[in-house]
């Protein structure tokens, strides 16, 4: 093999899709979160959906993330709950309210039905409530998107590809 040589060529590999562009894949996690910010909110406003009263959900974009949420008193304290306590009238002699009725929301369900009134009418001076079970929704809905949110950032990144 004398006077032989060996010739390699060493070229620049071209790829013929595009360039990538890593801003387009923290774009598409940061579209990822607000789809999943979306969907929390839905499931918020699904916690109402039967209310007389209505409550105003915020959806605040954040440095991290997306921040979904109520300031609406009646709706927090069914959240959280409440502990035993005595209602006393005040304003009038006796309270009046009603018994034998149904709630339309109810705990580890993130919904709202129609639910009903007392049909029995009661009057008291003084009243021993048992408190208010916490519904938690916001840690029901928080656990759901803990999961799901990687799902929907994926969805962005492999539309981005």
């Amino acid at each position: 093999m004398e006077g032989a040589r060996a010739v390699i060529k060493i070229a620049a590999i071209k790829p013929s899709a595009k360039a990538i562009k890593f801003t387009r894949f923290a774009d598409a996690a940061k579209l990822g979160l607000q789809d999943a910010a979306e969907a929390a909110l839905e499931d918020f406003e699904s916690t109402t959906e039967t209310w007389s009263h209505g409550v105003k959900f915020t959806m605040k974009e954040q440095s991290d993330g997306y921040l979904v949420g109520t300031k609406d008193d009646i709706w927090n304290m069914l959240d959280s709950g409440t502990r035993a306590h005595i209602i006393v009238a005040r304003r009038a002699k006796r309270l009046r309210f009603g018994v034998g009725g149904s709630p339309k929301t109810r705990p580890g369900f993130v919904g709202s039905t129609g639910g009903s009134r007392g049909s029995d009418v009661k009057y008291a001076q003084r009243v021993n409530h048992p408190g208010t079970k916490a519904r938690a929704w916001s840690k029901l809905i928080a656990s759901k998107y803990r999961v799901q949110m990687q799902r929907y950032i994926a969805a962005r990144i492999k539309e981005a590809m």
